[in-house]
């Protein structure tokens, strides 16, 4: 497999000081170039950057990478887990007979009190079951009524209409009825606490998208093996990520929108974590082996498309035997739903919805352009006593969520392993990582600095080429290997002095550990542009808290390098202060048959941390959809696989949820909301009370 971004790369040797192999343990010392960290801060991929097209060799290869690429677009998408399909209440009035056809408004609830508006164009005189079409409009200034020479909606919903295919043109989020909830750009949208709910643009479109795949199917007219969907632009990206999430799509038609150099200038078309090491040639390809026509243009980002993105894409879709399902269109012209490129379109849904392949090609004939309030549902400008205010809405998605997440209370194994399955999934997509499999972890004899007066060794371990400097101080006593995450890195020895003293004297081992964002794995203050300041940073890059926790797991998975002293009993993880919630997300993505090989005990300083505040989650734990995915509940759920010891705990703990499912996993749970004294930590650790 090959797929990557192309990276103006730049290489820095670091000296550091060295390490006897013995203490590598099962590591072996690598003698390439150790990271520097750069690929945190340097040239960091957003829209602009040029993605290199992505190879597969064969489709065993291609298989569990798009198995995990649905996976991280259902998760960006707000799918997971899904929302509740709720009753669609769908209205359709106003209809205008036109001779071969008709147009409705409709309207109809995507959530309770969320409108999604539009205009369905059905064949005159219908008879039996037929194909249907969805028409996302994209951000043409006038919405799903533009009609001039670069788009017409009107004019490509008439014309399918006209071949026999019901066609339903809705609104974008903020755009022609729906303005009536909300602008397009609305900054209640981008409210940070919504993104730890996986609430946004592209996130209330792409249900809205699924839902009025829903209306269709609930037309008895329809027939659900046959939906084709397609748009330029905004409405291409909603076309490919629709048919990455929704199979019910059989034929698709992105226009103007798959490129390697542009990705999405909007935000809507940008949610947190979609592209995380992919693009949008993957996720297109997604739809594999279903029918695809690319339509391009030759002045705008799809201008390579003959050469680059549809060569990649075909690759693909040869995997499964489906060359003669994937087409190209390239037009000349700007950036555009033309008639020329609605017309390839036609041919193309007449060949796999109609079944008319090598038909003669289908001509639009005269399009009447209708009034506007004709057409608009609400042309009055006064909203249905069903719409709520937006505001209202966004409480409600979130009490919704909540709400799923109290169903799986792990009061049995069942709700137990959902409420872990979602954890697992979701964590895996908020770090944008797995547990590290064989040899993935670099280990280096040599760190960058080692803090003043610290009597350690150092060590560096590297994944990705993410380094994480640690402090290896050997023990004097026979007892646990331990590993420590404080917020200063491996600075904390001084005010960590007499923990570190009593564990040497009784444990084999203690490692301080610094993680991104701590000691001096931080961003290079230099870099330009700042890190965070990317374009549509985290859709294309992990955040500071996934950074951290993705390190924290780097470091949990090299434990306890036994080969050197096989005597340790076991492994301990001990967090400090504010790094305790991170540690309880890596800690929640260790697998349990690790924990049960090397023994794990876990001591957790949750240091107040309130796990229904969103203020909290924001400056402690900012994990993308964190709270969607059952926030500090499923965390503690999930990680109570083991001995594990929760101190210093707020008022709000959800202290049931973590004994619940310790008991169900046959593991020792303690609680405690004073904070834990050094003493009764190694006491714990080794064992006692």
């Amino acid at each position: 497999m090959a797929i990557g971004f192309h990276r103006r790369g730049r290489m820095q040797p670091l000296i550091g000081t060295g390490l006897l192999l013995c203490l590598l343990g099962v590591a072996r010392a690598d003698d390439g170039r150790m990271p520097d960290g750069s690929v945190r801060w340097i040239d960091l991929p957003n829209t602009d950057t040029s993605f290199a097209p992505p190879s597969f060799a064969t489709y065993e290869e291609w298989k569990p990478r798009r198995e995990r690429l649905i996976e991280q677009v259902r998760f960006a998408a707000g799918l997971w887990p899904e929302p509740e399909r709720t009753p669609l209440d769908a209205r359709a009035f106003g209809k205008l007979e036109r001779g071969d056809y008709t147009i409705e408004k409709v309207w109809f609830q995507s959530r309770p009190g969320f409108i999604v508006a539009g205009n369905l164009y059905r064949p005159a005189n219908l008879s039996g079951k037929v194909p249907a079409v969805l028409c996302p409009h994209g951000h043409w200034e006038h919405g799903r009524l533009q009609h001039d020479d670069k788009c017409s909606v009107p004019a490509r919903c008439i014309t399918l209409a006209r071949m026999g295919i019901i066609a339903f043109a809705y609104d974008m989020i903020g755009f022609n009825d729906s303005k009536l909830q909300l602008q397009h750009n609305d900054e209640r949208l981008f409210e940070p606490a919504n993104a730890l709910w996986g609430i946004g643009p592209l996130e209330l479109q792409t249900w809205n998208s699924i839902r009025a795949v829903d209306f269709l199917l609930s037309l008895p007219e329809v027939d659900r093996n046959w939906m084709g969907v397609t748009g330029a632009s905004g409405g291409g990206t909603q076309t490919f990520i629709l048919a990455a999430v929704d199979n019910h799509v059989s034929a698709i038609a992105p226009v103007n929108m798959i490129s390697s150099i542009m990705q999405g200038g909007c935000k809507c078309e940008n949610a947190q974590t979609l592209r995380i090491e992919t693009n949008n040639m993957e996720i297109a390809a997604l739809a594999a082996p279903r029918p695809l026509l690319m339509v391009s243009a030759s002045g705008d980002w799809t201008r390579y498309t003959p050469k680059i993105e549809f060569p990649a894409i075909l690759g693909i879709y040869s995997l499964y035997g489906g060359e003669n399902r994937i087409s190209n269109v390239h037009v000349d012209a700007p950036h555009n739903y033309n008639r020329q490129s609605r017309d390839a379109m036609y041919h193309f849904m007449a060949r796999w919805l109609l079944r008319q392949a090598g038909g003669a090609p289908v001509t639009e004939g005269e399009i009447r352009v209708e009034k506007n309030e004709d057409l608009l549902v609400f042309a009055d400008g006064k909203a249905p006593e069903e719409m709520q205010p937006f505001d209202r809405v966004i409480s409600r998605i979130k009490e919704e969520a909540a709400k799923q997440i109290d169903a799986l209370k792990p009061t049995d194994r069942e709700k137990l392993n959902k409420l872990n399955q979602i954890v697992a999934v979701g964590l895996r997509h908020a770090v944008a990582t797995t547990w590290p499999g064989a040899g993935e972890v670099r280990t280096f004899n040599r760190a960058t600095t080692m803090p003043a007066g610290l009597d350690a060794s150092g060590i560096t371990f590297a994944r990705q080429e993410r380094p994480v400097p640690l402090a290896v101080i050997d023990g004097q006593g026979s007892g646990e290997c331990i590993l420590c995450a404080d917020a200063d890195g491996r600075a904390a020895a001084g005010k960590l002095e007499d923990f570190l003293r009593r564990a040497k004297a009784e444990s084999s081992r203690i490692i301080l550990a610094e993680p991104f964002g701590t000691g001096i794995n931080v961003p290079d203050p230099n870099a330009r542009p700042p890190r965070a300041s990317t374009k549509f940073f985290s859709t294309f890059n992990r955040t500071d808290a996934a950074e951290t926790v993705f390190d924290l797991l780097t470091a949990l998975s090299r434990m306890p390098w036994s080969a050197s002293k096989a005597d340790i009993p076991a492994t301990c993880f001990v967090a400090f202060g504010r790094m305790g919630p991170l540690a309880l997300a890596a800690r929640a993505m260790v697998p349990a048959d690790f924990v049960h090989r090397v023994g794990l005990r876990t001591v957790i300083d949750m240091n107040g941390f309130n796990g229904d505040s969103d203020e909290d989650y924001l400056k402690d734990l900012n994990l993308p959809n964190i709270r969607k995915i059952g926030g500090l509940k499923g965390l503690v759920a999930a990680a109570a696989n083991g001995p594990i010891w929760f101190h210093n705990v707020g008022e709000q703990f959800p202290a049931d949820w973590a004994e619940q499912a310790g008991k169900l996993n046959g593991a020792r749970v303690k609680i405690s909301r004073e904070k834990a004294s050094n003493e009764a930590t190694l006491n714990w650790l080794a064992g006692g009370e």
